[in-house]
């Protein structure tokens, strides 16, 4: 059984996903705007990648949270591949579906509830999602047992997506697979 509640980020969301991503804004200020923006997000105020998320909280676009009771202990981006401009052109030489999927792309977890199955949950309920609307989604995990495969594991790992379903379509690099889940019932 999922120990955690799994939502969508709303506006009454907004107030603890930020106390999630703290004063640094999860990674290095980035307030997940790396897939939609690219390096960009670096070359700006931290606080307009933070607004900029606020606002797609706002508009139901900023993804889902993970709660332990009251507490959010982890986030991921789960909107519409179209939405994430950046991780379409730097990886311009892999050819993605025309179908209009969803994509899981970034993951940020409380560090005292990693290892905890958060990400799992997260994953687990976009699956869930897929089979309800009848939309596929994809993920573009990390691979952990690739030689010298990053450690830099925002997107997940494969095994996490494998386990919940998805199946590899394809590599964006050595150690980045593409992974997609059918949906298993629904509208499509």
């Amino acid at each position: 059984m999922n120990p955690f509640e799994v939502r969508p980020v709303d506006a009454d969301g907004w107030p603890a996903l930020r106390e999630l991503f703290g004063r640094g804004g999860a990674s290095n200020g980035c307030w997940c705007q790396y897939w939609l923006l690219g390096p960009a997000y670096t070359r700006r105020d931290r606080t307009a990648n933070q607004d900029d998320l606020a606002a797609q909280a706002r508009a139901g676009e900023a993804g889902l949270i993970a709660c332990d009771g009251d507490r959010v202990v982890g986030w991921a981006r789960f909107t519409p591949r179209a939405a994430l401009g950046h991780l379409t052109d730097r990886f311009s030489r892999y050819r993605f579906s025309d179908d209009d999927v969803w994509a899981l792309s970034c993951f940020f977890v409380a560090r005292d509830a990693r290892g905890r199955g958060v990400t799992r949950a997260l994953v687990q309920h976009a699956a869930s999602w897929a089979d309800e609307h009848g939309t596929a989604v994809e993920g573009y995990p990390v691979d952990p047992a690739t030689s010298g495969a990053t450690g830099n594991r925002f997107t997940g790992v494969l095994p996490v997506f494998l386990d919940a379903g998805f199946a590899e379509q394809g590599r964006l690099a050595r150690d980045r697979p593409v992974v997609r889940y059918e949906p298993r019932s629904g509208r499509r």
